[in-house]
């Protein structure tokens, strides 16, 4: 349990604030969705109503909180439907979950070596270098997904560094290659240390893991990569047309536990 404000911290009061409102949005009761207001917050805390409202502007811009006019502030436990698809806009899935979506990017490596698994994935040798790019998306200050992904070398030259940090990858990418066709499995399972402290979790919360690779039309794998998702803000939409039966059509889904 979060120990009380302590006003001899480092750490801002409304920081504080957010912390211990975030805890509680996340284990909200499930009979009401009407949040504190300002002034029980006030009372709550011994802070002033700026610093409440600093915490929850915040917890709003995450889309952890809403205010509706007239009703005060209510939970938002609207989860980021995200789905798969050629016309993916991850923008817009999020925005419809009244999510904004911004881009962190951690690490762009030209000269990578390629992970084994990925390598395959790739049909590329053992050792060879890709382009890598690590990052994160978030939802105001919030880290939602985790993003790895690996591009080989021919795909990538000449792509300026401020075109890997744009939302959408594939849109960077179709500039130099003609997509077929992309390929996701989800799977189940615990963030782990690893993904604990990548997304502000505890170890043994759940998370999706995405496993994805894209393929040009003359059948060249593109694209590698996975997606580390927090399974309490986003779930994971899949659709099948029904109309073709002949349409050769593959899905899979599979639950396990993802290694700590």
């Amino acid at each position: 349990m979060l120990a009380a404000i302590d006003r001899a911290s480092p750490l801002p009061l409304y920081a504080q604030v957010k912390r211990r409102l975030k805890a509680k949005i996340l284990s909200w009761p499930t009979d009401t969705d009407r949040f504190h207001t300002e002034q029980e917050l006030c009372e709550i805390y011994a802070v002033s109503r700026a610093t409440i409202r600093q915490a929850v502007a915040e917890l709003e811009e995450e889309g952890l909180l809403k205010r509706k006019q007239g009703s005060g502030t209510h939970v938002n436990r609207s989860k980021i439907d995200e789905s798969f698809s050629p016309l993916t806009n991850f923008s817009d899935q999020w925005a419809q979950s009244g999510r904004s979506l911004k881009v962190e990017i951690v690490r762009i490596d030209r000269a990578a070596l390629c992970p084994a698994p990925f390598a395959e994935m790739l049909r590329l040798s053992n050792g060879e270098k890709v382009l890598h790019l690590e990052r994160f998306r978030l939802s105001g200050s919030m880290r939602i997904v985790w993003d790895q992904r690996f591009v080989p070398l021919y795909v990538a030259e000449g792509i300026p560094r401020s075109e890997l940090s744009k939302v959408s990858l594939l849109d960077v990418l179709s500039s130099k290659v003609e997509f077929d066709r992309g390929e996701s499995q989800v799977e189940a399972g615990l963030a782990g240390e690893e993904h604990a402290e990548r997304l502000e979790l505890l170890p043994q919360d759940p998370v999706l893991i995405r496993h994805l690779s894209y393929f040009a039309t003359d059948g060249r794998p593109v694209l590698a990569g996975v997606s580390v998702y927090r399974a309490d803000q986003v779930r994971y939409k899949f659709s099948a047309p029904m109309r073709n039966r002949d349409a050769n059509l593959q899905s899979e889904i599979r639950m396990s536990h993802f290694p700590n």
